[in-house]
């Protein structure tokens, strides 16, 4: 995943769509989304311009993975009180262990401490706010108990 896929002006488009209860999937290469006829112009404009991070964020998006880190995310994010903000763990019990993701105990690509993936992913999605790479770079490899 790159930092323009997070940058795209498809990511608050997708987080809108989605808090409105717009639903997507893939179909091969294409981007499928329920309820037909849902986008107004100016949003197909944005899908048709940003066509690759429209696909990799759907695929994102629709990952079981991700969207159970999601839910849990979520879950986390309302039960602390602003200005607060949860530490974001899928399991709390994980060690922090260079090449394994803090949060969930799985495989980081690199052999760093830090997220993995999919709960680097599944914390900026939980927030339904697009987040700056460079501080959500930050925060994945900060250690916060």
């Amino acid at each position: 995943m790159t930092a323009d896929v997070l940058n795209s002006p498809a990511l608050p488009l997708l987080l809108q769509l989605e808090a409105g209860g717009v639903r997507f999937r893939l179909d091969g290469e294409q981007v499928l989304v329920s309820p037909r006829g849902v986008l107004t112009p100016e949003q197909r404009e944005v899908f048709r311009r940003h066509r690759s991070a429209v696909r990799t964020l759907v695929s994102i998006l629709t990952d079981g993975g991700v969207q159970d880190r999601v839910a849990e995310f979520r879950r986390q994010l309302a039960a602390v009180p602003a200005p607060r903000c949860p530490a974001f763990l899928f399991r709390p019990d994980v060690a922090y262990v260079r090449g394994v993701c803090f949060s969930c105990g799985d495989g980081v690509a690199e052999p760093r401490f830090g997220r993995c993936w999919r709960c680097s992913s599944a914390w900026r999605l939980a927030c339904r706010l697009p987040v700056a790479a460079e501080l959500a770079a930050a925060r994945d490899a900060a250690r916060v108990t």
